[in-house]
């Protein structure tokens, strides 16, 4: 009989902190910011280590912040792979510089052992989201740069490059455990390798190789963009007020255009089969990448693909999740990993999106791991939980604030 399976959401803010116990493996994916790490995820994974365990697998979707800050910090302390002070991993799958290909780089181009850190500056990583300088670039404290210096077996099911999929790749974690990757492709890769070659070519006149400098400025240079993107964005949602009628009504709203972000489109994405139970994990992923596979996955026919869980692409943001994904996918459980407070995600497009495109009669449930204040009132309404058949799954946090606020355990049996 397969043991249940827990999935537990650390208080990550903006981004995701995810551990995965199928009992024969765990599986880590993201760690937040540092703080998320050092306050939730190590003494997590401590625990875990007295009782024997170990990591089968710490997966980094992508390079953004909200993602990577606690990896660097999990990494450095963690310290050599073979007598880790944290636990031991069995494998870590992280795409950086190394694994980049170049479309338009000509031979010669960039080799040198000019540090980086005397080119772009850095410092430390970014401790929570409110963080000005979010990401940490000192020479040597890159996460690239940590997993050469620890010797950590690193991408090594894809022979130490990329960790992607052109077509859907099914791989066997232990007896009971299949995981499916679907993602990154070689053409997202190759969008963001191409962002990166413009960006050193403005900056550093000279000629790139493939040491642990060059995986610094890539991981600066990415969450600069993401910066930009945050910058620009004009955050005006209205809250929602119960007496404005039905809010599922009120949200059900064209989808105008995706996500072009060269990070988000490198996230990587799969999905986890174990004792008959599916569940899909999208990082930040977007979603005309993910219909494609989803359809070479599962035949027409067959599809929407039903599954026990669900991790809404990026936090639950409108742009990643397009009417059109949504109705190819058909969960019992929507996991939506933030807090709300830097990029107000979920938007309630996106879960007013999931309740109009999954049949009534089926019941769903939406997990939330940060109670976000009066934000997502109406989303707990009764009236609408009994009209649309769904339940919602908060923090165990009373009224006084008593418990963990960003913290969610839920058991799949």
């Amino acid at each position: 009989m397969p043991n249940p399976i827990s999935i537990e959401l650390f208080p990550a803010g903006n981004g995701d902190a995810i551990l995965l116990d199928f009992g024969e493996a765990l599986i880590l994916i993201d760690t937040g910011y540092t703080s998320t790490f050092r306050d939730y995820v190590k003494p997590r994974l401590k625990a875990l280590h007295d009782e024997g365990r170990r990591l089968t697998k710490f997966v980094v979707t992508h390079i953004d912040a909200d993602h990577i800050s606690g990896a660097i910090a999990f990494i450095k302390e963690n310290g050599a792979a073979d007598n880790p002070s944290v636990i031991a991993i069995d494998e870590v799958w992280f795409n950086s510089y190394r694994h980049l290909n170049f479309e338009d780089k000509a031979d010669g181009d960039f080799e040198g052992e000019t540090p980086m850190i005397d080119i772009i500056g850095g410092k430390e990583s970014a401790e929570t989201e409110d963080d000005i300088q979010l990401v940490s670039y000192e020479q040597g404290t890159s996460l690239g740069s940590l997993l050469l210096k620890h010797k950590y077996n690193w991408n090594t099911t894809f022979d130490s490059l990329a960790v992607k999929a052109d077509e859907p790749l099914k791989l066997k974690l232990s007896n009971d455990l299949y995981l499916t990757l679907l993602g990154p492709t070689q053409s997202s890769l190759n969008k963001m390798a191409n962002t990166w070659y413009r960006y050193l070519k403005r900056i550093f006149a000279g000629k790139i190789n493939q040491d642990a400098f060059f995986d610094d400025a890539f991981e600066k240079m990415m969450e600069e963009m993401r910066q930009a993107e945050l910058d620009a964005a004009i955050l005006d949602e209205e809250m929602l007020v119960s007496t404005f009628g039905d809010w599922v009504e009120n949200y059900t709203k064209s989808w105008e255009k995706e996500d072009n972000s060269p990070t988000n489109g490198s996230s990587i994405i799969f999905l986890l089969e174990y004792g008959g139970k599916k569940m899909l994990f999208l990082g930040d992923a977007i979603p005309s990448q993910v219909e494609e596979q989803l359809k070479k996955l599962t035949p027409e026919d067959q599809l929407p693909i039903q599954i026990d869980a669900l991790k809404v692409s990026h936090h639950g943001a409108w742009k990643n999740n397009s009417p059109e994904l949504i109705k190819m996918i058909q969960a019992k459980y929507y996991l939506f990993s933030s807090n709300g407070r830097r990029h107000r995600h979920p938007n309630f497009e996106t879960i007013a999106s999931i309740l109009n495109n999954h049949p009534v009669e089926s019941h769903k449930t939406l997990v939330f791991n940060y109670k976000q204040g009066e934000r997502l009132l109406d989303v707990d309404d009764d009236l609408s939980k009994k009209k649309y058949n769904y339940d919602t799954i908060w923090p165990d946090v009373d009224e006084w604030g008593n418990g963990i606020d960003g913290y969610v355990k839920l058991i799949i049996e």
